[in-house]
């Protein structure tokens, strides 16, 4: 099988990892006669010298944790914005499914078909609404439309690929706009450039010869032109952020590489909550999870193959590219493009980087990412196709960058896992991906009205087809859910 390289860290999944240094405190707060959830932490400089499988294993440890009180779970004394409120001791660590803590691990969510997969509707979490003072127990407008942005848990298998391709992509458009304010300057005359990185368009740009830009032609990506390829609207650029952002906000866990350390920004009396090392293992553990594969077609290889061709033939294929080329699949943590300032600070010192090979770890064949994205934002929805315009209007979730981000703007969906990732669209509210599919408009409206011109044989077809693309089966991996998943 393509994963058997994996078999060694199959064999470790279950090791306890000795902690390489102790919690300060890591004992129970009085009152509270426990013990912490995970025993011990990570320090950066002792995971550097750890194998690949110990780094591995205990990544995918912190990432099942049922953290407690005891590990520094909950936030009393902040929102989810750690902006400041008065605890109430009697109310503990204030546990809501609307505005968080919402889980007591990252495998509460992101679990089927296995740990570090995606999540059932009863999942979802509300965007935004974690940062509302006080806690807010209202999820409905008056007229019943929703008040907050609500998400269902993605799958983090393949995520290394995907984070390559964005550092990728995002040093060519870089290197794109920085030729043109060079040109610009030598000429003395405006200069546009189109802005395509591995066949994808992104708008384009004029360098004026002061030095400065015009991105008001710039398209699926923030002005800032860093590809942003984590969650639902693209708003993040690493899996490192991205945990680091949901251990705060889903179980109050604060990371010392962006809240300080010997700090209590929550208020909860424990400090240090998440050594810099406990990230780094956390976000090894989900850059390193298999590549999502191909199931085997059985018997109805026929009915596969044309599906997989009339996907393209409707123009599907126009924003779910079936594949990206990478040009290296060295995969280091941290991203050096992590942000260094404002409220989304995340480590990012490439001298205390942790490397592996995606090709050793992660089942990658050669150079191809076969996710079926092009990692660019689009408008899915109209008047006439409203279902993915569900957002509301205000908050608007902003990225990394704190550039606002349209509320009919999603990234596209990668579709290598969506044969057992359901349920379907940003909300988990479609339960067919046959509805999913018909539920497209925006952009994908010629596309759409393609695929239900169809057959109603052809478009049974290409749904049999993407139910071919799914996350496969680790060894030793907790909670499995689909049997039906192909093993290593």
């Amino acid at each position: 099988m393509r994963f058997a390289m994996l078999s060694g860290v199959a064999l470790l999944l279950a090791i306890y990892v000795s902690p390489a240094g102790a919690h300060e405190p890591h004992v129970c707060p009085p009152g509270i006669n426990d013990a912490p959830a995970l025993p011990g932490h990570l320090h950066q400089q002792d995971l550097l010298k750890m194998s690949f499988p110990r780094v591995f294993a205990a990544g995918q440890r912190i990432f099942a944790t049922n953290f407690n009180a005891c590990d520094g779970a909950g936030r009393p004394g902040t929102n989810g914005g750690i902006t400041p409120r008065t605890p109430d001791p009697a109310l503990g660590p204030r546990f809501t499914r609307v505005s968080a803590p919402d889980a007591s691990s990252c495998a509460g969510c992101h679990n089927q078909p296995q740990v570090g997969g995606a999540g059932d509707f009863v999942a979802n979490v509300f965007v935004l609404a974690q940062n509302q003072i006080p806690v807010s127990g209202t999820i409905l407008n008056p007229d019943f439309t929703q008040k907050f942005p609500e998400r269902n848990s993605l799958g983090m298998f393949g995520s290394g690929a995907i984070e390559l391709l964005g550092r990728e992509m995002t040093r060519d458009l870089l290197a794109l706009k920085s030729q043109a304010i060079s040109q610009a300057g030598s000429s003395g005359s405006d200069v546009t450039v189109q802005l395509v990185t591995k066949g994808v368009q992104f708008g384009s740009l004029t360098a004026h010869p002061d030095g400065s830009v015009d991105t008001s032609a710039v398209a699926g990506v923030d002005p800032d032109l860093i590809i942003k390829p984590f969650a639902r609207k693209g708003a993040m650029r690493s899996v490192r952020e991205f945990s680091v952002n949901a251990f705060s906000q889903h179980h109050g866990m604060q990371a010392v590489e962006r809240f300080g350390r010997d700090t209590d920004p929550d208020q909860d009396g424990i400090v240090n909550e998440l050594f810099i090392g406990d990230i780094t293992a956390a976000s090894v553990f989900q850059e390193a999870l298999p590549i999502p594969v191909r199931a085997s077609p059985g018997p109805n290889s026929e009915t596969i193959k044309l599906g997989q061709k009339l996907f393209g033939q409707v123009g599907c294929a126009t924003c779910h590219i079936p594949s990206l080329q990478l040009i290296s699949s060295l995969f280091c943590d941290p991203n050096p493009m992590n942000p260094t300032s404002g409220p989304f600070v995340t480590f990012a010192d490439t001298s205390r980087s942790y490397c592996f090979d995606l090709r050793q770890t992660s089942g990658l064949i050669g150079d191809m990412v076969q996710a079926y994205t092009d990692l660019k934002r689009h408008m899915i929805c109209d008047a006439i196709k409203t279902h993915y315009c569900n957002e509301p209007l205000s908050p608007l979730q902003v990225s990394d960058s704190l550039y606002p981000i349209r509320h009919d703007q999603f990234l596209t969906a990668k579709l290598w896992d969506v044969g057992n990732s359901a349920p379907w669209g940003h909300r988990g509210d479609l339960d067919t991906i046959h509805a999913a599919i018909l539920a497209h408009g925006g952009e994908a409206t010629e596309s759409e009205a393609e695929f239900e011109g169809l057959p109603a044989s052809d478009q049974s077809a290409v749904v049999a087809f993407l139910k071919t693309l799914v996350m496969p089966l680790i060894g030793s991996n907790p909670n499995p859910q689909d049997a039906l998943s192909p093993g290593m």
